[in-house]
């Protein structure tokens, strides 16, 4: 069994690259085009892992990751920020937030699937094929 990663970003095309990354490397994905959209199929599909765009229309990624958190259920959840905002401070305030990693876009497809990998169980991670 592996991870269903639940990609919540306004922007299609990044939407899209990154269910196209984590997709080709065996993961589930679902997608949302907005906050409320993500909160919604949070509560439905239950995903292993939250990939969230700060900047979105009608709930943005802070609104997101605050009522997400407040809920039991949802703290154990990882919660990735994937944002343009890649100025002095903004990592540490998405951490502070409530989430638990920071990923600038654009997202560099050589090392995107690791760095959402880390946040998973090894249960729910893609093995890798076995070497000869």
């Amino acid at each position: 069994m592996t991870a269903r990663i639940l990609i919540i970003d306004d922007d299609e095309a990044s939407r899209e690259l990154a269910k196209y990354l984590l997709e080709s490397r065996g993961y589930s994905t679902l997608g949302a085009e907005d906050g409320r959209m993500g909160v919604q199929l949070t509560e439905t599909a239950q995903p292993d892992l939250i990939l969230c765009d700060l900047q979105m229309p009608v709930m943005n990624g802070y609104e997101v990751v605050r009522y997400l958190r407040a809920s039991s259920l949802w703290r154990r959840v990882p919660l990735i920020a994937v944002t343009a905002f890649s100025m002095s401070g903004d990592r540490e305030s998405a951490l502070k937030a409530g989430f638990d990693d920071h990923v600038t876009k654009p997202i560099d497809p050589e090392t995107f699937v690791a760095q959402v990998e880390a946040f998973l169980p090894s249960e729910l991670r893609v093995q890798p094929f076995p070497t000869s």
